[in-house]
């Protein structure tokens, strides 16, 4: 639906060769197929302004029906904010890896200490929304701690949750030492809540931050930031692992937009970040702008609007070099270390980076398509060819909250293995099993001579088999000194009784001939299910292993204080 320019400015001269030494062919969103000219920041300004007025005024919006619309869209809002429960679920989980990372790490002048930020520290997070955490060794607003040193504080963390992960508190644990961010990925089992716990990622705290204080000026900023990223996840948009919108470029576009209104409604971030990054200065700057928005009565749905049509509008501007800047508060001109982005979002912080970098070109044309579908679906509702439900299904789904939970996590591999090596591969594993299993297991068979090592059969790899090949084999990912273990059969999950205390009710016990909790009904981290109450204050007594000489915390050598 972008209307073309009527007189599209002269392209600029080619790059200089300070650009051309800069881009690289190795960065997935650049446009690898030839150069690509880049315009003036004043020549993209205007033209990004004047498609977004002639789209706005080409979607007929009727001020009659903005009621309708804004009364909708605040409806959704108010079904999908988290409730009482979800604020202490979270809050107790902060509060018992904070307690882990004591005992794994020791104490120095109160740290190691764990703190939330992202979502749940903005308020922008749904039910099921994962919780983002960092592991801090100092109070510096500065990343001091190298990439070698976060990847060993991941490995011993992911050490103690395997742990913990057999004792059925846990489940999928995942460690991602190669990310750009080293993380480790937890799933607490009693309440589903998904945890990325990374170190002294201070960066990501300084934004989450930044955000906070933003929401505080307007509550506009925030309604419409939890339906634009609502949206987003329905059509299946907010992805970086699947080259779509990450939740940061969303939100940051959100307040780009409300900074371009006239009158503005955000000022322009250089303004909130000049005396430094730190929470106080911000929080300082922060109140000379109390009200600075008051003078702009656009209601939600109308920012909601021209939002999308300012997104849509600007289409084929983006492979010329068009940028958003909260920090400056204005469309720009900008190319990156390694080419022209997709999709461009500046981050504030750091203004050599992209927000929207994980973009990729197909999926940037998916992201146009929803952008061009919403346009449309309100185009009808304001020519009054469908109602404010049929619009809201169109949009926003039946508003279940299971939606939104993000895909399940692959443990993919950057190229795929042909089905010859694949099978290969699956025989020597399947080689490396019998001979454990000949040498661990004595053999109970009738008959057997003393000193007889059981067979464990090879499945038949070339048919389909009834059950996975690998049903009785645990293997722990390598990196830890595990190894490979063989469970034959396979056990029932342990019950475990959470950190915070027993689930409520006594489970059975697996000698009493009473069926066992089904795995969904297993008390997690809190001990507790979804529903329940939270106590963070409760004393947090760790279980112990199945061998009485072995604590369920692993004893760890090595970095015990920041300064290791």
């Amino acid at each position: 639906m972008a209307t073309p320019p009527a007189s599209p400015p002269p392209p600029p001269p080619p790059f200089s060769d300070a650009d051309v030494d800069a881009t690289s062919d190795t960065d997935e969103s650049s446009d690898s197929e030839g150069e690509v000219s880049v315009w003036d920041s004043q020549d993209l300004r205007s033209h990004a302004e004047r498609n977004e007025a002639e789209l706005l005024a080409a979607m007929s919006v009727h001020a009659s029906l903005l009621p309708t619309l804004n009364h909708m869209l605040l409806e959704v809002y108010a079904a999908l904010r988290p409730k009482t429960v979800d604020y202490e679920q979270r809050n107790a989980l902060v509060h018992v890896f904070d307690k882990m990372a004591t005992k794994i790490f020791g104490n120095d002048n109160g740290f190691p200490v764990v703190q939330a930020f992202g979502s749940f520290t903005m308020d922008l997070f749904t039910p099921k929304s994962d919780l983002d955490l960092s592991v801090n060794f100092s109070a510096d607003t500065e990343d001091l701690c190298d990439r070698k040193k976060k990847i060993k504080v991941i490995r011993k963390f992911s050490k103690v949750l395997y742990s913990l992960q057999r004792d059925g508190i846990y489940c999928g644990v995942l460690p991602l030492v190669s990310a750009r961010v080293p993380i480790v990925n937890v799933i607490d089992r009693g309440t589903g809540i998904e945890c990325d716990i990374a170190v002294e990622n201070k960066d990501g705290m300084t934004r989450s931050m930044v955000f906070k204080f933003v929401s505080s000026l307007d509550e506009r900023f925030q309604i419409l930031s939890y339906l634009v990223k609502i949206w987003a996840k329905i059509h299946d948009v907010n992805s970086p692992r699947e080259q779509t919108m990450s939740s940061m470029s969303i939100i940051s576009l959100v307040a780009f937009h409300l900074q371009t209104r006239h009158p503005p409604i955000l000022p322009p971030f250089s303004a909130l970040l000049k005396d430094g990054s730190d929470s106080a200065s911000v929080e300082k700057n922060i109140l000379l702008f109390k009200g600075f928005g008051s003078t702009n009565k656009e209601s939600v749905a109308e920012l909601f609007l021209s939002l999308m049509s300012k997104l849509l509008s600007v289409e084929s501007l983006w492979e010329h070099g068009l940028c958003a800047s909260n920090f400056e508060a204005s469309w720009i001109s900008k190319t990156w270390k390694k080419g022209v982005g997709n999709l461009s979002v500046e981050d504030f912080l750091d203004r050599s980076q992209n927000f929207a970098r994980a973009v990729g070109k197909a999926q940037m044309q998916k992201i146009c398509r929803c952008l061009t579908d919403c346009a449309s679906n309100m185009t009808e509702l304001m020519r009054g060819n469908i109602d404010a439900a049929k619009l809201k299904n169109r949009l926003f789904g039946r508003l279940n909250p299971d939606h939104l939970v993000r895909k399940p996590r692959l443990r993919g591999v950057k190229r795929k293995r042909k089905t010859k090596h694949s099978l290969d591969i699956r025989c020597r594993i399947q080689k490396r099993i019998e001979r454990v299993v000949q040498h661990e297991e004595p053999s109970h068979q009738a008959g057997a001579a003393p000193g007889t090592a059981a067979v464990l059969a090879p499945p038949v790899l070339l048919q389909r088999p009834t059950q996975p090949w690998w049903w009785s084999v645990f293997v722990v990912p390598s990196g830890f000194g595990y190894g490979l273990s063989v469970k034959v059969p396979p056990r029932a999950p342990h019950p475990g009784p959470g950190l915070l205390g027993r689930a409520p009710g006594d489970l059975p016990r697996p000698s009493s001939g009473t069926e066992l909790p089904k795995q969904g009904q297993l008390p997690g981290l809190l001990g507790r299910a979804p529903g329940d109450s939270v106590r963070p204050n409760d004393g947090i007594q760790l279980p112990k292993q199945s061998s009485p000489s072995s604590d369920a915390m692993p004893r760890t050598n090595g970095m015990t204080s920041a300064s290791q």
